[in-house]
């Protein structure tokens, strides 16, 4: 069956002959580019001076349901096996030592200033050639389990996507960033066993855990850090609706950097190997989020958050439950977890074929 479907797709995707679905706008709401336009590559050249970072164009496409059709192999090179991934492994590696020894120098009492904590990240982004990068890079990073430093440093590069995203200023990016970077600090004050146990805590355990977000905001007390990265590292647990800790507060009274760094943490913990369990693909993670963080998250940055991942990842290749390798073409806007996905020949909508989802990301 053939069909036009409305598709997001990234700028870096456009090319000349694509049909613009939707008006696309510039900041001030003048039309850049009607409807229906057949793009060029004037086009093209002119939303990326605009900085405009998606469009929405109708993308024909042809889609089967014949199920379990297998696919021919397919010929991938491995993201692991690039030049350009083990390098961002080998300083990823260099900035998780150095994000323990800042961490430590805090807990005992040394002096740690916003710049040097926020170039320890941007080294990183150093290695990525597109935002699109970060995502697959992380997913492909095989780390220690609970390494705190290394979640701490993740969590900093997903902050500053998130900042990105929502237009921050460069200083209020560089504070969002470092947040994210110091948000774990006072798990440094809980005994490690406890944070690398392979099981389940018991509620003392858990409980002792929990003051980790207290600590942290005690260790930065003296520190010359903006206010709202103290808070954001106290307040990374309080949820929407009062469940959370150590506070128990509820979305009102949550600041916005909080609210981001809660997101981020959530995500990278579950898309990052544990000492109890494997490491979920994001499409899984998106799908647990949809069902369960509404209520629990801010739901404009959840949502936000969400949209902007399950975009990144249009043209990756993942492998299907049902064995099958192929590309993701489509992401459908209101089911973000189960994209169309291309096998061969066959389209694999997997908003239909409700017994196959995304096993991982290849």
């Amino acid at each position: 069956m053939n069909t036009d479907v409305l598709q997001r797709i990234r700028i870096d995707k456009a090319i000349p002959g694509m049909k613009v679905a939707k008006d696309i706008l510039t900041d001030t709401g003048l039309i850049l580019i009607a409807q229906n336009t057949i793009l060029t590559e004037n086009h093209i050249y002119k939303l990326k001076l605009y900085r405009i970072p998606f469009i929405s164009i109708l993308q024909p496409i042809e889609v089967k349901y014949e199920k379990k059709e297998r696919a021919s192999d397919i010929s991938i090179k491995s993201i692991p096996n690039t030049d350009t991934f083990n390098n961002f492994k080998a300083t990823h590696a260099t900035k998780e030592e150095e994000v323990e020894e800042k961490i430590l120098r805090i807990g005992n009492g040394g002096r740690v200033e916003n710049q040097e904590l926020f170039e320890i990240s941007e080294d990183v982004f150093s290695h990525f050639q597109s935002k699109s990068q970060l995502f697959s890079f992380l997913h492909h990073l095989q780390i220690k389990d609970d390494s705190t430093y290394a979640h701490c440093l993740n969590v900093s590069l997903l902050c500053n996507i998130f900042g990105q995203w929502l237009g921050f200023s460069e200083e209020k990016l560089k504070d969002i960033t470092v947040a994210g970077l110091l948000h774990d600090i006072g798990k440094s004050k809980v005994d490690n066993r406890i944070i690398t146990k392979p099981g389940k805590l018991t509620s003392e355990e858990f409980e002792e855990v929990k003051k980790h977000t207290t600590y942290g905001f005690e260790m930065l007390q003296n520190q010359n850090l903006p206010e709202e990265v103290k808070k954001a590292v106290l307040h990374h647990h309080e949820r929407f609706d009062g469940s959370g800790y150590p506070m128990g507060v509820t979305n009102n009274e949550l600041d916005e950097f909080s609210k981001i760094v809660a997101i981020a943490d959530v995500y990278d913990a579950m898309t990052s190997n544990r000492s109890y369990r494997n490491k979920f693909s994001p499409f899984a993670v998106i799908r647990s989020l949809e069902q369960e963080g509404y209520g629990k998250l801010d739901t404009k940055l959840l949502m936000l958050f969400l949209q902007n991942i399950a975009y990144y990842y249009l043209g990756s290749w993942v492998r299907l439950t049902s064995g099958e390798e192929g590309e993701i073409i489509f992401i459908h806007p209101n089911h973000l977890s189960t994209p169309i996905v291309k096998v061969g020949n066959i389209m694999r909508d997997l908003k239909q074929e409700t017994d196959i989802d995304i096993l991982e990301i290849i």
